[in-house]
């Protein structure tokens, strides 16, 4: 009966956002030189990404199940390791989980452009970035781009420049007058200004398997084109009009943007269907059916929870939005006094 819950389907799930509680339940203090900013929201975490009890080594108390959560992430790479402080829930109606889990893995988006080299290479808006280090309230992203070019960027932000939030980005419409140009070479050098004193803003590196790689312009000076690129990234800045073949006017080429894609809601498979109850106030999480068993988490008021079994005054529950689960053979147990069906 104990290791019923190791019978859950995965697939994902879909949750209605909401305003997280803010403190904690067991999660270990973060040390002074952690990046302390947060993000907040809705999140589609990884299937079985743990979550630990301590921001170092410690023992995994839950997983994600893959599917949406109310989440909020702060306190990334507390004592120089490699986690982020995590917890759900919404407040209410929610299984609120407080550990840690590997920051590299909690998938993050950009909210705005992001710089890399200031007002002429970004990060484009909705991106999907893997925050790498902090320091000083401030997270290095990383962005590969495999469209059209093949390459990777970093840059630095606090986190108001990131979210949970996948939306698709913006579509970009050149005005009337821009004229498309695409590369003669695989690799092109672009610049901030055509002038001699211009520096080099990047290298731009066609993918393999591209096509071709489309910017547009609406100014030319002698020998250079000032070029701007819209995907991944956002470009603006000055390239040799000998590198571009320019295209005839009013053509285009078309251009691959990435979907944004969404798994399914998890689906409780079980021999028999469990019990569905309503919890009307807060309930301690153990790791185990006994008093002095630690307590991981929460069950929020107004909780939908599945009751799995019932041994001896404990009750083994999971929650029906199935957002966390236990972590390998372990269970979620509250007293089940404590359990009120409405």
């Amino acid at each position: 009966m104990i290791a019923r819950t190791s019978l859950l389907g995965v697939l994902a799930a879909t949750l209605a956002a909401g305003l997280l509680a803010p403190a904690p339940v067991r999660a270990q203090k973060a040390t002074a030189d952690a990046t302390q900013c947060s993000v907040r929201g809705l999140a589609q975490l990884p299937i079985d990404l743990p979550i630990y009890d301590k921001s170092e080594a410690g023992t995994p108390i839950a997983r994600f199940t893959g599917g949406e959560s109310a989440l909020a992430a702060s306190d990334f790479f507390a004592g120089g390791g490699k986690r982020v402080q995590v917890q759900t829930g919404t407040g209410k109606g929610s299984f609120r989980i407080a550990g840690w889990a590997e920051a590299a893995k909690i998938p993050v988006f950009t909210s705005r452009r992001i710089s890399v080299v200031p007002g002429h290479l970004y990060i484009a808006p909705y991106q999907s970035v893997e925050v790498q280090s902090g320091s000083s309230n401030r997270l290095k992203l990383k962005k590969r781009v495999f469209s059209s070019i093949q390459q990777t960027f970093s840059a630095w932000t606090d986190c108001s420049g990131l979210t949970f939030d996948s939306k698709s980005p913006p579509a970009y419409a050149p005005s009337g007058h821009a004229r498309g140009y695409v590369l003669k070479r695989d690799s092109v050098e672009l610049y901030d200004d055509y002038q001699a004193e211009r520096s080099l803003v990047t290298v731009l590196n066609k993918s393999a398997d591209s096509e071709g790689v489309l910017l547009w312009s609406e100014e030319q000076k002698g020998g250079w084109v000032h070029v701007e690129y819209h995907g991944d990234v956002i470009i603006d800045a000055w390239a040799r009009s000998r590198d571009l073949k320019a295209l005839p006017r009013g053509e285009t080429m078309d251009v691959q943007r990435g979907a944004v894609t969404k798994r399914s809601a998890p689906k409780l498979k079980l021999a028999e269907k469990p019990t569905l109850v309503t919890t009307t106030k807060e309930v301690p999480i153990r790791t185990g059916a006994r008093d002095d068993a630690p307590v991981i988490g929460r069950i929020e008021a107004d909780t939908e929870t599945y009751v799995l079994d019932t041994i001896a005054g404990w009750s083994s529950v999971l929650p029906k939005a199935l957002n966390v689960a236990p972590y390998g053979d372990g269970q979620f147990w509250v007293k089940s006094s404590d359990l009120t069906s409405k």
